[in-house]
């Protein structure tokens, strides 16, 4: 399955973004993350995009790395850094989606 991974970063700043984007791929390897760019969701933040193919499974132990309280079902789920525990900090928004 195809999945992907929206993530909204609350900093502009190059070394935030390659400081989260590697411990993302410190915790799935497959990702593929994509450049970022200014986010439209909140200001001074950037947005980047991270797909990979992930089994259903493998794609809930992933979730429960990158966020504690996931609203939503694994294939289609969002998750929000002013009440919940991200796998970094910088974090402010999470959004996955799994397609067949």
């Amino acid at each position: 399955m195809l999945g992907t991974l929206y993530v909204v970063l609350s900093s502009s700043k190059e070394e935030d973004y390659q400081k989260v984007k590697k411990e993302l791929l410190e915790i799935y390897p497959d990702f593929s993350v994509s450049p970022y760019k200014e986010s439209q969701m909140e200001k001074d933040a950037v947005e980047f995009f991270a797909t990979c193919q992930i089994t259903k499974e493998k794609a809930k132990e992933v979730l429960d790395q990158l966020n504690n309280d996931w609203d939503g079902e694994v294939d289609d789920c969002i998750a929000y850094g002013f009440n919940t525990k991200m796998f970094d900090s910088l974090v402010y928004h999470l959004n996955f989606q799994l397609y067949d």
